[in-house]
């Protein structure tokens, strides 16, 4: 009888060991998780960090950019302040009353103590209506000058994170991983 409590005992004891190990192990691996949960939000805030030093502004040909752009031109100064150049760099320009929307593609701007002007635009399109003052006697639709635009960024930074800056100049992440547009094929 002494044996068969010594064996209940020694399960009942092996028992509670296994339950222990099992909960510690389980505790170890949400502190993994918790760690890489820590790591993985660390490094998106320092890539945010870098993301918040690119901006841009709308300029019209008053403005101290005259000389870069000409009368009528949609354009926009850049500046990347961070540490890192961002990629396939699109500066979408939207003028609302007119319903009217153009885009910019830059495959790289460097980083910069001061702003470069990228001026012109390559797609643009109508969609929307109009408003009456805007539409000329001739039908045409008139722009804003081109300081009264609403600018927006998106970009790439070097770690494949895919941004936005609205118009409003809040930082929104889009997509993570994104491959780099390839290199425009030059013809001979």
């Amino acid at each position: 009888m002494l044996g068969l409590i010594a064996a209940v005992l020694a399960v009942v004891v092996a028992g509670a060991g296994a339950y222990l190990a099992w909960s510690a192990l389980r505790a170890t691996r949400r502190a993994a998780a918790s760690a890489a949960e820590l790591v993985a939000a660390y490094r998106l805030a320092e890539d945010r960090a870098d993301a918040e030093r690119v901006c841009a502004w709308a300029v019209s040909e008053r403005e101290t950019f005259e000389k870069i752009i000409t009368r009528g031109v949609v354009g926009a100064a850049v500046r990347n302040a961070s540490q890192a150049p961002v990629y396939d760099m699109e500066i979408v320009f939207r003028d609302p009353p007119a319903a009217w929307t153009a885009i910019r593609r830059v495959r790289i701007v460097p980083p910069s103590d001061g702003p470069e002007v990228f001026a012109g635009f390559d797609h643009e399109e109508t969609n929307g209506p109009v408003e009456r003052d805007r539409i000329n006697e001739d039908g045409t639709i008139r722009l804003a000058p081109s300081a009264d635009m609403y600018v927006e960024l998106r970009f790439t930074d070097l770690r494949g994170r895919r941004w936005q800056r609205d118009d409003k100049g809040q930082l929104n992440l889009l997509a993570e991983n994104v491959p780099r547009a390839p290199a425009p094929v030059e013809a001979a």
